[in-house]
């Protein structure tokens, strides 16, 4: 029986996960494709690099808005304590992004002597807030992974009380008014970061995905179809003006669609099979490009490779990549029990 908003917070959806697994596979085939092409030139892709407007960065990227937005409506729909929220928020993120951060930052710029003594070491607090990759665009500072949708997606995690609260009270009035800004933002773009890189031009996509968790139990049955049908003009039809007018209607058609689909999956190993990639995510994405760039590129720099090549290096990439998320999965999941048992063990004054 497919699950419905109704279950526990604590149930995972399936709908969700697969969402997940689909945003996921996008990214890291972008980037390997992307990668693996320039090590390697006139190697074949994996899947597809590019669609009519855009490429297959663009869809996992768009698709993981929509689906942040959708988890932590789900999660928090009736109830959204301030300080346990940002707390729950802070202890998902933080660890694995600084354990990762801090070991590349001694293999790269103390072992490897690669640290840019010109950078004013207080830009240091941008890494330990995990900024550093959305503002390195702005100024040089020590950023080593989690690329620019780091802290975009804290940005917006911090605007999630308020936009919950909008979308509570009056959640067409907020889309609508959220979509007038989208178009005169991407329209009118004042800024120096990238359109695509700044919080305000994401801000649609976010709300959307939370407004596909308030509706979803009330959906017609066709509400997924017309969802496809929307991603597939976006995905195969050329589109005049700039793409992030028609991203957020790619993310939230495409998003409706794997939500529904992934609802109707009754296979108890694919559920957990999806659970379990969901779960890896995370970590999954702050370490595969790094995977890429130290482990497979220098050793396959000017290669010839035909795609029997490609599909061995690919399976081999996500193997490696599964591993060393794994691993600092396990390794933050135990320092952070450990600095629970000593908090709770320390003498209270």
């Amino acid at each position: 029986m497919p699950q419905t908003l109704a279950s526990s917070p604590r149930v995972r959806l399936a709908g969700l996960d697969l969402t997940r697994a689909a945003a996921l596979w996008c990214i890291l085939t972008f980037h390997f494709n992307q990668n693996i092409q320039t090590a390697c030139p006139g190697a074949p892709a994996i899947g597809f690099v590019t669609y009519a407007n855009g490429s297959l960065g663009h869809i996992g990227v768009s698709l993981f808005f929509v689906l942040s937005g959708a988890s932590l409506m789900v999660r928090y729909r009736d109830d959204c304590p301030l300080r346990p929220y940002l707390l729950r928020r802070a202890a998902a993120i933080f660890p694995m992004y600084w354990i990762g951060w801090g070991a590349l930052f001694v293999y790269s710029d103390l072992l490897h002597h690669n640290l840019d003594r010109s950078i004013p070491l207080w830009r240091i607090l941008w890494s330990v807030l995990a900024m550093d990759g959305y503002l390195n665009a702005l100024a040089p500072n020590f950023y080593k992974i989690g690329e620019w949708f780091m802290g975009c997606i804290l940005l917006l995690y911090l605007l999630f009380p308020l936009l919950r609260r909008a979308m509570k009270a009056r959640p067409g009035l907020t889309l609508a008014g959220l979509t007038i800004f989208h178009i005169l933002w991407t329209l009118l773009y004042p800024g120096r970061l990238e359109i695509e890189h700044h919080v305000l031009s994401r801000v649609l996509e976010f709300a959307l995905g939370m407004g596909l968790a308030l509706w979803r139990p009330r959906m017609p049955r066709w509400a997924p179809w017309a969802g496809a049908v929307l991603a597939a003009i976006v995905l195969f039809v050329p589109l005049p003006g700039p793409r992030m007018l028609n991203l957020p209607v790619l993310g939230v058609g495409l998003g409706l669609a794997l939500w529904a689909a992934g609802d109707r999956i009754t296979a108890a190993p694919v559920r957990a099979g999806l659970k379990q990639l969901a779960a890896l995510g995370y970590p999954l994405y702050l370490v595969h490009h790094v995977t890429l760039t130290i482990l497979f590129v220098p050793r396959l720099a000017g290669r010839t490779l035909g795609l029997p090549g490609v599909w061995g290096v690919y399976l081999l990439y996500l193997l490696v990549a599964a591993c060393a998320a794994l691993a600092l999965r396990t390794v933050a999941g135990g320092l952070v029990r450990l600095a629970g048992r000593l908090r709770r063990s320390a003498p209270q004054t």
